[in-house]
This record gives C-alpha cells, sequence and structure tokens, in this order.
C-alpha cells in the first residue's frame, strides 16, 4: 500500500521519525510538493498526508486510488472534504494536539507585551545598563496582569487552556462562543468592550473573516493589547495596523498572518508595538510528537475499519 505525505518538513524537520508511519505501507515523504506536482506524487497512492498542500476537488476526482486523506494538522481548510465524502473519503485530522503549546506561546507573547523581556535584554548587551546613572531603567511601561480583564474569543480546548493560565495570573475572564467552567460568557461586542487583552481562539470561517475590523477596534478599550494565536484572517491587518500606530492598540502580538509566509507589504510589518512570529506556537516536539502519533492512529483504525477524526464522515 503506498503511502504519500506531500509537505512533511513543516512538521518533521528531521527530529521525528516516520517509521510508525511507514510501517504501515510503502511511504514516501516529499518535503514540500508544489501545486503542479501534486497530481503526479499521489498517483496511484491510496493514503496521502497533507499538512498545508492544498487537495481540491479537481484532485481528489483525478486520483482514482485515493481512499484517505489524512491532515498533518487540525484546520481542513486546505482539503475539498465535500469532494472527498461525495467519494466516500475520509479526511482525518489531528484534533487538540497543540493545545498547552499554543496557550503556552499565548501567554508567551502577551507577557512579551506587557514586560518587553527580550527588548531590554537587547538594551542591556548593548550596553545601555552599564553607562546608566541609576540602577535600573526601563524602556518602555511595564504592565501587571492581575485585576485585568482577558477576553477570549473562542472558549475552545486552547481558550479553556489560556482561560486556566489567565486565572492563574489574577485575571478576570470573559470569553464569546464555547463553554468553559468559571468563565463569564458575554456578547462580543461586551467582551470587546471590557477586555484589557483579547486573545483569539477560534476557527476561521466565512462568517468571521476579518472579524477584527475597524468597527470592532473602536469598541475596544483605548490601550488594550490583542492577540491571535489562531488564523491570521480573523484580523483585517490594515486596520489592527492604524490603530497601533494611532496608539488605540496599546499592542499586538500575532503567530499568524493573511499569508503565509507573510507578505512583504503586510502593514503589521511596520505597525508599532507589534510582535510577530512565523506561525510556531503548535511547533513544540512534544506537540509534534502528539501530532506524528495521532496521525499514525488515524490511518490505523481506517485500515482496521473504523475511522476515527474523520471530518466528513
Amino acid at each position: 500500500m503506498k503511502i504519500v505525505v506531500l509537505d512533511g518538513y513543516g512538521m518533521n524537520p528531521g527530529d521525528l521519525r516516520w517509521d510508525a508511519l511507514g510501517a504501515l505501507g510503502e511511504l514516501t515523504v516529499y518535503d514540500r510538493t508544489r501545486p503542479e506536482e501534486v497530481a503526479s506524487r499521489i498517483a496511484g497512492a491510496p493514503i496521502v498526508y497533507t499538512n498545508k498542500v492544498v487537495l481540491g476537488r479537481k484532485t481528489i476526482e483525478a486520483a482514482q486510488d485515493l481512499r484517505f486523506i489524512g491532515v498533518l494538522a487540525t484546520g481542513v481548510n486546505v482539503v475539498d472534504v465535500e469532494a472527498a465524502r461525495e467519494r466516500g473519503i475520509p479526511v482525518c485530522n489531528v484534533p487538540a494536539y497543540s493545545t498547552d503549546s499554543v496557550a503556552q506561546m499565548t501567554i508567551a507573547l502577551l507577557l512579551e507585551l506587557c514586560l518587553h523581556v527580550g527588548e531590554h535584554s537587547r538594551l542591556v548587551r548593548a550596553g545601555e545598563w552599564t553607562t546608566s546613572p541609576d540602577f535600573c531603567f526601563w524602556r518602555y511601561p511595564l504592565v501587571e496582569l492581575a485585576g485585568k480583564t482577558m477576553g477570549i474569543v473562542g472558549l475552545g480546548s486552547i481558550g479553556r487552556a489560556v482561560a486556566k493560565i489567565a486565572s492563574a495570573l489574577g485575571m478576570r475572564v470573559i470569553a464569546y462562543r464555547g463553554h468553559g467552567e468559571g468563565v463569564e460568557m458575554l456578547p462580543l461586542k461586551e467582551v470587546l468592550a471590557q477586555a484589557d487583552v483579547l486573545s483569539l481562539h477560534c476557527p476561521l470561517t466565512k462568517e468571521n473573516a476579518r472579524m477584527i475590523d475597524e468597527a470592532a477596534l473602536a469598541r475596544m478599550k483605548p490601550g488594550a493589547f490583542l492577540l491571535n494565536t489562531a488564523r491570521g484572517g480573523l484580523l483585517d491587518e490594515a486596520a489592527v495596523a492604524a490603530a497601533l500606530k494611532s496608539g488605540r492598540l496599546a499592542g499586538a502580538a500575532v503567530d499568524v498572518a493573511s499569508s503565509e509566509p507573510i507578505a512583504a507589504d503586510n502593514p503589521l510589518l511596520t505597525a508599532p508595538n507589534c510582535i510577530l512570529t512565523p506561525h510556531i506556537a503548535w511547533a513544540t516536539s512534544a506537540a509534534r510528537v502528539r501530532l506524528m502519533d495521532i496521525a499514525v492512529e488515524n490511518l490505523r483504525a481506517f485500515l482496521a475499519g473504523k475511522p476515527i477524526n474523520a471530518v466528513n464522515l
């Protein structure tokens, strides 16, 4: 049985092993696959894994041997799941593998906005503490989180994990959509109005694309922080950049962009008080080991006639 991984490098740049997946068939792992290479690479393969390589309707319909699509991620927007369903092909994703890692990154970004640890370290190494007339200095306002309000959009597994950490820091937590014990659920307009920190943890859909736009930003507290470790398309990036430049937002930290890799003209690249990281919240070693393990279990379950984590069956 032929197994093809179209873009394995993103999740496994060499520090993990494909042995468990290879034990289930004749495995070929490509680091990356260009759109024009997809059809030839999956020809004759009943089992195909993708992370970010698009498998559209035409590709799925043309792949006559295709029987199983594994997504090496939680989001399945790169696959035409309806086209796969019509052919009886399960599309199996990997849910909840990165919950703790993404929550950890979310709080790391927030703490960097509050304390500017990296920048102060840079200034010390540049000699500014050595030459300071005082025993200490700080270049930015230092923010204490206790007593402030964390607003979460999307109280799923990651949102709940963030809520738990925020509560441990002494923050009041409110949220829009989802459910969580001890968290006050409010309409979005109230979350926007009350949050000192707004953190996004919802999937990207047609309905919520660019949900944080000029109007949403106008409803937020002046001086609030914005965090996005979910999907770049949730932000109107030009509006966020404008809010940072005007000072309405005190700071933003995002691990995702509307197009990835980030475009050279993305307005957030030149916005003040904006931390940008290259979509790494999910990518701790522990999370990627879990991803690999679940991806293998998905195939084992399919081969046993009992598919799991199938989003289209």
